[in-house]
C-alpha cells in the first residue's frame, strides 16, 4: 500500500471567506438537512408521484458540458456526475444515408399513405391514417437514451445524529455548492463547483479544530468498468453499450491533503487521514465528436489527463476564482429585483409557499441552470438539462422537438445568455446534414432537410416509431436560428446559419401539397400531441396549424435573410409565390382558434399541448395590438385549456398570457409553476423531473416585462396599428379566414418595437429589472413603481433603429450608435 505524506499549506486555518451565514437571498438555495440520497421509482408511463429522492433534492452543479450535483451527505458525499455528449442504446458509424435512421419510402409507399389521409381514415385499423403511417413511415431503428456518467462518494465516518448547526446552499450567483455543520467541536465545511474555464469539477473538505478522515471513491452504473487507485489518483474506464460501437469514457480523480496523508486502496479508493484541507480534482471526457456519421474520434483518455493535469498545476485557489468571475459575469447581466423581505427559510419550505421571494429566485436559478447546462457543448441541453442518474431514464431523456428543445432555448435571449445557444447551433449543423437523408429517404424530397419528433446526439432524424406521432421539425427547430440573429444582428452569424434555415425551407417547398380546397399544407402530420374524434383516439391529420404559422415564419425569416445576404433572389420569389397558397388560419364556431382546418375543437378540451397558438408565442403574428380578431379567437382557446397543466405547459402558458397582456393571468400561472410545480430543488415537477418548465417559466418573466417582436414598417405612422408588419389579414370572401400576408424588402430595415411593461402583474407592484435583451441589438433596464413606469433606459449594442411603445405612448423612430444609451421618458 502506497503511502503519501502531504506538504503542509500555510492557510493558517481560517476557514471559508465565503459566508454561508450572509449569503444573499435573491441568489441562494439553501437547506437544513442533506438530500435523500434514495431516488423514487422511475415513473411509469401514466402515474404520477411527488415522491422526491437524490434528482429532485440534490443541487446541480455544471459548466454546460461536465454536470454534477451534490446530496451534501454527512456521513457520505455523494456527487452524481454527467457528461452531456455521453449516451447509450444506439447505432453510429454507420454509412451516412442509415445513421439517420430514416425508413426508406418509395413515391408510390409515400402516395397511399398521403391517400389515407386525404380519404380521412380515422381509427385504427389497417387502412387508417395511423396504421399507415407506422407501416411505411415509421423507423425501426432505436433512439437511444442519454447516459449517466458516474457517481463519486466521499465517505467521513460522520455520524449524522450528533451533527449542529447543518446547511447545505447553491450560490447561485457564483455557481458555488457549500455544506457547513460542527461536530464534536470541530468545524466542517465543503466547496463544489463545475469550472467552465477550466472543464473540471473541484471539490474542498476543510476541518477547524479537528481532522478529516475520508475515503474517497467512484464506481459508473454502465457495466464493465474498471476503477483502480495508485498514489493520489483514482481512474475509472468504462464503455456506454451501444447496439453498435460502443462509447467508450474516462474519469480521473486527483486528490491533494494538508496536514495529512493519503493511501491508495485495492478497490481502487483512496483513504485520508489526519488532514485539515483537501481538495479533489475530477475531469472526464468520452470518445463521441459531432462527425457524421462516425460521432467518435476524441482523445478521451489524453483530453482527460491533460486538462486535470492543468487544473492541478493551476491550484484551487486559481481555478475557484477563475470560475466565480466566469459565472457571476453572466448571472449579473440580467437581474430582477422584485420588492419582498426575506423570509430566511430553506428552499424546501419557500418551494411550497406563493411569494415574491420565490418568484424572483425562480427567475435567477433559471438563469443559473441555462448556464450550467447549455454552454460550449457540442449539443443541446435535452429534457432533464444535463442532470441524469437513470441508465433507462423516462422519455429517454432525450430531444423532442414538438416543444421541449426549443423551449429550453426561449429565454437564452431575453434573459441575455446568447453564449448557452452556440450548442443548438452546433446540434442543428448536424441534423441538417443527417436530415437530408431523412427527406430523400422516406419523403421523397431532393432539397433541404426534414427532423421527426425525437433526436439524439447521433443524428438521429427519423420519423417516430409510432405513426401517431408523425410530424416535421424543421420549421419550428429554424424558427430560433433567425431569432438569435434578430437579438443579436450578427452577419457573419446569419451567414453560418442560413444554409440551415434555408434547407429547412426548401424542403417545405417541396413536401406542401394542395387540399380540397386547392391549399397548401403539411401532410402527414399531427397537432401534439393533442386529438380530435375523441372516440377513435386519432391524433394524425392534415395541415394543423402550428404547422401552418410556424412554415410561414420559416419562409418570412428566409425572404429577410436572403434580403440582408443579397442572394438567392429566386428562391426568394418562390417563398413569396407560395406563402398565399398557405393554408388560412381559421376562426371556428366557438370563437376559438381552429387547431386544425376543420372545426373539430373541442372547448371542453384541456390538452396541455397548445400548439396552434404558436403563432402567439413564441411566434410573433398573433397580437392584441395588430391582430384583433386572431388575438380574440386565442383568448377563446386559451380560456378552454384551462390555466393548470404540467410544469412545462404551465411555462408555455405563463408566455401565452403574457403575450396577450393580461399580466394577472400570467402571473397567476407562474407562481402556480412556481409553487405547486416544483420538486425542493426547484426543478421542474414532471416526474422525475423535465427542466423547460424553469426555462419556461424564465422566459415568461421575461414577456412580462418586454416585447420587442413585433416591426413598425411605417415611420411615419402615429398608432402601432398602423406601424406594425401584420403577416395575416383577414380573407374578403372568408370572414372568419385570414390568409398570410408576403413580406417585402421593407421588412429588413424595419424596426423593432419595444413594449415595456407589457404585462405588468398588480402583485409586482413596485421592482426594476437589468439587462433584458430586446430585438434589434438592445438591452433595457426598466424600474416601475405603484404599478407605473419610471424609467427605461436602453442601451445598443450594434448600430440600431427601434420604437418604445407603451400605455398607449408610441414614439418615433430612435437610432442609437453602438455604445450609445437613451432613456425614456426622456429626462426633465
Amino acid at each position: 500500500m502506497m503511502i503519501l505524506k502531504k506538504i503542509s499549506f500555510t492557510l493558517g486555518c481560517a476557514l471559508v471567506a465565503h459566508s454561508l451565514a450572509h449569503a444573499d437571498a435573491r441568489f441562494e438555495l439553501h437547506y437544513d438537512r442533506p438530500a435523500n440520497d434514495e431516488a423514487p421509482p422511475n415513473r411509469a408511463m401514466g402515474k404520477s408521484t411527488q415522491k422526491s429522492g437524490f434528482i429532485q433534492t440534490a443541487l446541480p452543479l455544471g459548466n454546460g458540458r461536465l454536470g454534477a450535483m451534490f446530496s451534501g451527505g454527512i456521513s457520505k458525499e455523494h456527487l452524481m456526475t454527467n457528461d452531456i455528449t455521453l449516451w447509450m442504446n444506439a447505432k453510429r458509424g454507420q454509412d451516412a444515408g442509415e445513421q439517420s435512421s430514416s425508413r426508406k419510402v418509395t413515391p408510390e409507399q409515400l402516395d397511399q399513405v398521403r391517400e389515407v389521409y386525404r380519404k380521412g381514415n380515422t381509427g385504427t385499423g389497417p387502412e387508417s391514417m395511423e396504421t399507415m403511417s407506422t407501416k411505411y413511415l415509421s423507423t425501426q431503428e432505436k433512439l437511444g437514451n442519454y447516459a449517466p456518467f458516474t457517481d463519486v462518494w466521499i465517505d467521513t465516518g460522520h455520524d449524522p445524529k450528533q451533527v449542529t448547526d447543518y446547511r447545505r446552499a447553491l450560490d447561485i450567483r457564483s455557481g458555488v455548492g457549500l455544506v457547513s455543520y460542527e461536530l464534536n467541536g470541530g468545524q466542517f465545511t465543503r466547496e463544489i463547483f463545475c469550472s467552465y474555464p477550466h472543464d473540471v469539477m473541484v471539490t474542498r473538505l476543510r476541518a477547524k479544530e479537528s481532522t478529516l478522515n475520508l475515503t474517497v471513491s467512484t464506481k459508473t452504473k454502465h457495466k464493465g468498468a474498471k476503477v483502480s487507485a495508485e498514489g493520489n489518483r483514482i481512474t475509472l474506464l468504462g464503455e456506454a453499450a451501444m447496439i453498435q460501437d460502443n462509447v467508450e469514457f474516462m474519469q480521473l480523480i486527483h486528490i491533494e491533503a494538508v496536514d495529512g496523508e493519503l493511501a491508495a486502496q485495492p478497490d481502487g479508493s483512496v483513504k485520508i487521514s489526519g488532514a485539515t484541507d483537501v481538495r479533489i480534482y475530477l475531469a472526464g471526457y468520452n470518445d463521441y465528436l459531432p462527425k457524421y456519421p462516425s460521432f467518435k474520434g476524441r482523445d478521451h483518455r489524453g483530453d482527460t489527463l491533460s486538462t486535470l493535469n492543468a487544473a492541478v498545476k493551476l491550484g484551487y485557489e486559481v481555478l475557484k476564482e477563475a470560475h466565480v468571475a466566469d459565472v457571476a459575469s453572466l448571472m449579473d447581466r440580467c437581474r430582477l429585483e422584485l420588492d419582498f423581505t426575506a423570509s430566511g427559510v430553506p428552499t424546501n419550505q419557500l418551494a411550497k409557499q406563493e411569494s415574491r421571494e420565490l418568484e424572483n429566485l425562480y427567475f435567477h436559478y433559471s438563469r443559473y441552470l441555462q448556464i450550467s447546462c447549455s454552454r460550449g457543448a457540442p449539443v443541446p441541453s435535452n429534457l432533464q438539462g444535463l442532470w441524469n442518474d437513470r441508465l433507462k431514464p423516462v422519455w429517454n431523456c432525450d430531444y423532442h422537438t414538438d416543444i421541449n428543445l426549443a423551449m429550453n432555448y426561449w429565454m437564452v435571449e431575453t434573459a441575455n445568455l446568447p453564449e448557452s445557444f452556440s450548442p443548438y447551433v452546433e446540434y442543428m449543423k448536424v441534423i441538417a446534414e443527417s436530415g437530408a437523408h431523412s427527406a430523400r429517404r422516406t419523403f421523397n424530397v431532393n432539397k433541404g432537410w426534414s427532423m421527426g419528433l425525437n433526436g439524439n446526439v447521433f443524428g438521429f432524424t427519423a420519423q417516430n416509431e409510432h405513426g401517431r406521432r408523425t410530424q416535421q421539425a424543421g420549421h419550428w427547430l429554424s424558427q430560433h436560428l433567425f431569432e438569435h440573429y434578430a437579438f443579436g444582428r450578427d452577419p457573419q452569424y446569419l451567414e453560418q446559419v442560413y444554409p440551415i434555415m434555408k434547407g429547412a425551407a426548401e424542403f417545405f417547398v417541396e413536401h406542401l401539397a394542395p387540399w380540397k380546397d386547392g391549399s397548401l399544407v403539411v401532410y402527414p402530420t399531427w397537432s401534439p400531441e393533442n386529438n380530435y374524434h375523441r372516440q377513435k383516439l386519432n391524433k394524425q391529420a392534415y395541415g394543423a396549424s402550428w404547422d401552418q404559422q410556424l412554415v410561414l415564419n420559416l419562409f418570412t425569416d428566409c425572404i429577410e435573410a436572403s434580403y440582408i445576404l443579397e442572394r438567392d433572389t429566386e428562391f426568394r420569389q418562390t417563398l413569396q409565390k407560395m406563402i398565399p397558397r398557405l393554408c388560412p388560419q381559421k376562426i371556428g364556431k366557438h370563437g376559438q382558434l381552429q387547431e386544425w382546418p376543420e372545426d373539430w375543437d373541442d372547448p371542453k378540451n384541456t390538452h396541455r399541448h397548445i400548439s396552434h397558438l404558436i403563432a402567439l408565442h413564441p411566434g410573433r403574428d398573433i397580437s392584441p395590438l395588430t391582430t384583433p380578431e386572431l388575438y380574440q379567437a386565442a383568448l377563446v382557446t386559451m380560456k378552454h385549456r384551462g390555466d393548470q397543466s404540467t410544469g412545462w405547459s404551465t411555462g408555455w402558458k405563463t408566455n401565452f398570457w403574457a403575450r396577450l397582456h393580461n399580466g394577472d393571468r400570467a402571473h397567476k400561472i407562474y407562481k402556480f409553476l412556481t409553487s405547486k410545480r416544483s420538486y425542493p430543488n426547484l426543478f421542474d415537477f414532471h416526474p422525475p423531473f423535465q427542466i423547460d418548465g424553469n426555462f419556461g417559466g424564465g422566459a415568461g418573466v421575461c414577456e412580462m416585462l418586454l416585447q420587442s417582436h413585433l416591426r413598425s414598417v411605417n415611420d411615419e405612422a402615429t398608432s402601432i396599428e398602423e406601424a406594425a408588419f401584420v403577416a395575416y389579414q383577414p380573407d374578403a370572401n372568408h370572414p372568419q379566414h385570414f390568409v398570410p400576408v408576403v413580406p417585402d424588402d421593407k421588412l429588413v430595415e424595419a424596426p423593432y418595437i419595444l413594449h415595456l411593461l407589457p404585462a405588468l402583474p398588480t402583485a409586482w407592484s413596485k421592482g426594476n429589472v437589468r439587462g433584458l435583451r430586446a430585438r434589434g441589438g438592445l438591452e433595457v433596464d426598466i424600474d416601475w413603481a405603484e404599478n407605473r413606469l419610471q424609467k427605461a433606459t436602453i442601451r445598443a449594442t450594434c448600430d440600431t433603429r427601434f420604437r418604445l411603445y407603451h400605455d398607449g405612448s408610441f414614439s418615433e423612430v430612435m437610432t442609437l450608435k453602438k455604445g450609445e444609451s437613451t432613456r425614456w421618458p426622456a429626462k426633465d
